[in-house]
């Protein structure tokens, strides 16, 4: 189900941007391109149709209309294809970007290879030098191939190396005093929000089960953070100073080393248990903020908490100037709310006590009445 909601994601992207290019054909070419074997083309091309190099292109190539682009001979520059398939038995001497489509490569690219919503192939005797970064397929290595970088598959890296490139290209749709043209920007949502769902729907799915099959627990857990908030991160910060010095005794134990395991299982439930406890206070501040009815049900509120923690991180990973302060204000949220977790779930036994029953105080002892 999560494989097919993202290319569901990837098609309404796609679609998005072949409408948006339409309205703006006027300003690419509507032609195939051709560059004979023997013959040198200086400059950029940029068409809404097929791309194919025999010879020589000293620039970038840029395809959007779902068409293919070919390297027999060399292109000097950058490649960037969205929505159609590349196939470089040649060399291509810059980056190579692929949205929507498979890469296969038998010969030499030098730059780095991103593809989204595709495959990328090495086979024969390709050669790679660069990164290879892959979100939504898979990288298949043939064993003559060679490649000298890294791969990362399907991170948040892909889109870091996939946008950058597509942006600078972006001139090749319009004018260049009118900036990014709509096709752009609808292809760069289309990819945020790619992004941003897979890594959405990943984390939320494992804070998620503690509030499917234990919801009484993460309700008392809850409850303590909501209740008694300083107390649960008082706790929770001395679980996470001890927790290196407490692994390090077990480890030089005898005794204490066939426990390592169960201590970090129990550590992990207590997290996860204590951050699907905070989700839920965060998104009912959020939505009590703006003004609005947040999710009904207590799986939704859990989503919709780590929403906001993973949109203020991703999101600042891609915005300019303000994207940092982003960056921090989720990850000190995430931080924050485990170790208000942590204190939380240790607090209630992992949510099997109430919060009226850890917060009661130990009945004291009324001295007698002095008889006169």
């Amino acid at each position: 189900m999560k494989n097919i909601n993202k290319y569901i994601l990837l098609a309404l992207a796609l679609a998005g941007l072949g409408q948006t290019a339409q309205a703006r054909r006027q300003e690419l070419l509507h032609e195939d391109v051709l560059v004979e074997k023997g013959q040198t083309v200086r400059g950029d091309v940029a068409t809404d149709r097929s791309i194919t190099v025999n010879g020589v292109l000293d620039g970038d190539a840029v395809s959007v209309g779902g068409a293919s682009i070919t390297v027999n001979g060399q292109l000097l520059g950058d490649l960037v294809a969205i929505g159609g398939s590349v196939f470089v038995p040649g060399s291509v001497n810059g980056d190579l970007a692929s949205v929507g489509g498979p890469v296969s490569i038998s010969g030499k690219v030098t730059g780095d290879v991103a593809s989204v919503g595709g495959g990328v192939n090495l086979s024969g005797a390709g050669e790679i030098v660069g990164d290879i970064s892959v979100m939504g397929g898979s990288f298949v290595k043939g064993e003559k191939a060679v490649h000298k970088g890294e791969v990362s598959s399907f991170d948040i890296g892909a889109a870091r190396k996939v946008l950058p490139r597509v942006l600078r290209l972006a001139r090749y749709a319009g004018n260049r005093e009118e900036g990014v043209s709509p096709w752009m920007v609808g292809g760069f949502v289309g990819i945020g929000l790619l992004v941003f769902f897979s890594m959405l729907a990943t984390g939320a799915l494992l804070l998620v089960l503690p509030a499917v099959f234990f919801p009484k627990n993460v309700e008392n857990a809850r409850a303590v953070i909501s209740g008694d908030m300083w107390r649960a991160c008082g706790i929770g910060a001395l679980m996470v100073m001890g927790f290196f010095p407490g692994m390090l005794m077990m480890l030089v134990s005898v005794l204490g080393i066939p426990l390592v395991p169960f201590a970090l299982m129990l550590y992990a439930a207590a997290a996860v248990l204590g951050l699907s406890a905070f989700s839920v206070i965060l998104q009912g501040r959020f939505f009590e903020g703006i003004k609005k009815t947040g999710p009904a049900g207590l799986p939704g509120k859990v989503a919709a908490g780590y929403a906001i923690m993973a949109g203020l991180m991703f999101f600042g990973k891609i915005i300019p100037f303000v994207g940092g302060v982003l960056s921090l204000i989720g990850f000190m949220l995430l931080a924050f709310g485990t170790m208000l977790g942590l204190g939380a779930a240790w607090t209630t036994r992992l949510g099997n006590q109430g919060h009226a029953a850890a917060a009661q105080p130990a009945p004291q002892q009324v001295p007698p009445p002095v008889q006169q």
